[in-house]
């Protein structure tokens, strides 16, 4: 059984990632993701091999900050971009959530 410690963490994860804004910005990801992936595996153009830097530009300033970290390695880059990913959805998400809380406050209302 979960203690109320875990289910306020799973509360505040949940509510940080499942928010318009989050969502947008992970929906932006995935379509990066999968542009890469089309050029990569479709175009041998001369610019095909800058398509990577789009995964990069979306989950920046995290991923930028980790890539000196992380092997050049195909998973490990796969990781930093997905665990970059979820750090700017949560801070996004937070952002989400004090701009909405005070918008409700504001309006006299109470906060979420």
């Amino acid at each position: 059984m979960a203690e109320s410690g875990d289910t306020n963490r799973i509360t505040t994860a949940r509510g940080l990632l499942l928010n318009p804004a989050s969502l947008a910005y992970l929906a932006l990801v995935v379509a990066a993701v999968l542009f890469t992936a089309g050029v990569s595996l479709f175009d041998s153009g001369a610019d095909a091999s800058f398509a990577g830097v789009w995964m990069f530009f979306a989950t920046a300033p995290v991923s930028v900050l980790l890539l000196p970290l992380v092997p050049d390695t195909g998973w490990a880059v796969a990781l930093l971009i997905g665990l970059s990913a979820l750090v700017q959805a949560a801070a996004i998400g937070a952002v989400y959530r004090a701009l909405r809380g005070r918008r409700l406050t504001a309006a006299g209302g109470t906060a979420a």
